[in-house]
């Protein structure tokens, strides 16, 4: 496998001044900003005096990176949305492009968003800037030949899940499994009567999670959907609370729109969504990020997500055979159980034990969550397991303990700054080079 050679660094600053280390970072997407922000706060802790500056947002300013650009300006979801921004897309790149051969920093850091960040690693590497990659590329999940062209551009990989660390290392990347920033942050132990009391659920009441998605498109497909399923389930179970918390009040407007049409009660909540999914029994999550907090606080839920026909058809029929992994599942803590069943232990092997076998709807393989995705996204079959959820507590305790593993194996032995200490060791090689 070809190893990424990183020539000399320019040098910086005047002649005999020592300039602070200064790293240039890109956090393209909300999910990269959240991680990035605890890495550069736990940075700055043990190097005070580092200048971190790049793309991000809000969280990553909070934390002290001098922001050369949003990643709202950059970041796109549809084609219509990419033309709109185009120019701020290209400004952006040729931004960074422009620090990168500036001879002003020592540290690349790229977190995910790989179609931007794998090409400016080139770049880096014809400055002579070293690269610490956060957050790998999903190339277990489809384009597994990008692991080539990363090995040849990066210095180094910080992982967030166990399996990607073995993964690189077997293809001569260095590599290291930091932990994942949410098991840090959505700690166990968690006052739930507290939390309930702050929504105003009831310490006796059945409470049930919905939770839509983060954009509106999504949320029109998913939600009515999620409304039919609590319909079905209310004729037998009335006296469930629903609690629904909003990703952001920009999408306050359409969840009313169509929780009126629907005419169930739900509550609407600015509370995040990891708080009110800990305060509840059981829940319908739709795939993403709000999957996995689901799994850390330990919520039984069924995660659901309905894509447009056109949508679906390209990742089932052309996509998924040709690129993306056979085994590919959409909720993380499926992807983390699958991974374990090469152990014969892990959270899959403790469903089938206590005698639950979730079969996924496609493939029937065992999975620790059931995924109903598309056309198996029925209100029928969502208000079923809502049922199971609330009367069968073999199932709901046996789920919970595969959480409970999943916890377990996003937690690095050394996780508190580990990710930071990798980036100061590397800062502190780029100096003592300089000096030699």
């Amino acid at each position: 496998m070809p190893q990424k050679t990183t020539p000399a660094p320019p040098e910086k600053g005047k002649t005999g001044e020592s300039a602070p280390p200064s790293v240039l970072l890109l956090a393209g997407e909300a999910s990269g900003d959240y991680h990035a922000a605890a890495l550069v706060s736990d940075l700055k802790r043990l190097v005070p005096n580092v200048r971190i500056s790049g793309i991000g947002g809000d969280k990553l300013a909070d934390a002290g990176m001098t922001l050369l650009s949003h990643y709202r300006d950059i970041n796109t979801i549809g084609l219509g949305e990419g033309f709109g921004t185009i120019r701020n897309i290209v400004a952006a790149y040729r931004t960074m492009k422009r620090e990168l051969m500036s001879g002003e920093h020592d540290l690349f850091i790229p977190v995910d968003y790989p179609d931007a960040n794998l090409r400016l690693c080139k770049f880096a590497g014809h400055a002579g800037v070293g690269v610490c990659y956060f957050i790998s590329p999903q190339v277990w999940a489809w384009r597994k030949g990008r692991i080539r062209k990363i090995a040849e551009r990066v210095d180094r990989m910080m992982t967030i899940f166990p399996f990607e660390e073995t993964l690189y290392r077997e293809a001569g990347v260095t590599a290291d499994f930091v932990g994942h920033t949410m098991a840090r942050d959505l700690a166990e132990g968690f006052d739930r009567i507290g939390l309930r009391k702050d929504l105003g659920i009831d310490p006796d009441t059945h409470a049930v999670a919905l939770v839509p998605g983060s954009r509106p498109a999504e949320i029109r497909r998913i939600l009515p959907r999620m409304c039919e399923a609590i319909r079905i389930y209310g004729r037998d179970h009335p006296d469930t609370q629903f609690v629904l918390p909003l990703a952001g009040e920009h999408l306050r407007p359409v969840i009313t729109e169509i929780l009126a049409e629907c005419g169930e009660r739900v509550e609407i909540t600015s509370q995040p969504a990891a708080q009110v999914m800990a305060a509840c029994d059981s829940g319908l999550v739709t795939s993403g990020t709000a999957t996995l907090q689901a799994a850390l606080v330990g919520l039984p839920h069924a995660v659901v997500y309905v894509l447009g026909r056109p949508s679906w058809l390209l990742a089932t029929k052309l996509l998924k055979p040709l690129v993306m992994d056979k085994d590919l599942h959409v909720a993380i803590a499926n992807v983390l159980a699958i991974h374990e069943e090469s152990k014969e232990e892990g959270p899959i092997r403790t469903m089938l034990d206590a005698g639950f076998n979730i079969a996924c709807l496609e493939c029937g393989r065992p999975l620790l969550v059931p995924e109903l995705l598309q056309h198996w996204a029925a209100p029928e079959t969502m208000a079923r397991w809502l049922k199971d959820f609330r009367t069968d507590r073999d199932l709901r305790e046996a789920m919970k303990a595969g959480f409970r593993q999943i916890r377990s194996m996003l937690v690095s032995p050394r996780q508190q700054g580990r990710a930071a200490e990798i980036v100061a060791r590397m800062l502190q090689e780029t100096a003592r080079t300089s000096q030699s």
